[in-house]
């Protein structure tokens, strides 16, 4: 029984637990999206309906460009991933086993880790265009 943990957790192609890299992506799409619009409720809360977003333009942009800096560091690491995993560019996931497994997740967190690029951009995107509180 000690042997088939150890095969689960030791692969060829790296160590460790997937689930987090498959989730870190749109975690960090949720948290800018989040404080994204917390950020800009409270600020116009404070500063009235007739505020200029000026300031607040750029703390969103600030915090995209950490986001998507976060989410290219993890594509960044998933990629190496993927590239020790491909084996003749052999897609097919036909049996069971802890090595498909591992690279079945590493292909899933990547599209993920792109899915939620593209969505912080869209969550982005008002703020280039939106002048004021109104």
């Amino acid at each position: 029984m000690t042997g088939k943990v150890t095969d689960e957790v030791t692969r060829e192609t790296g160590t460790g637990t997937d689930l987090w890299r498959v989730i870190f992506a749109p975690g960090v799409w949720a948290v800018h999206f989040l404080f994204c619009y917390v950020f800009a409720a409270i600020y116009c809360e404070k500063l009235g309906r007739d505020a200029a977003l000026d300031m607040a333009t750029w703390v969103i942009v600030a915090a995209t460009m950490v986001a998507l800096a976060l989410i290219g560091l993890s594509t960044l690491r998933l990629w190496k991933v993927r590239g020790r995993s491909l084996t003749d560019d052999d897609f097919e996931f036909e049996h069971n086993t802890a090595e498909e497994r591992h690279r079945f997740l590493s292909h899933v967190a990547l599209m993920l880790c792109v899915l939620s690029a593209v969505a912080v951009l869209y969550v982005a995107i008002p703020m280039l265009y939106l002048t004021s509180c109104r």
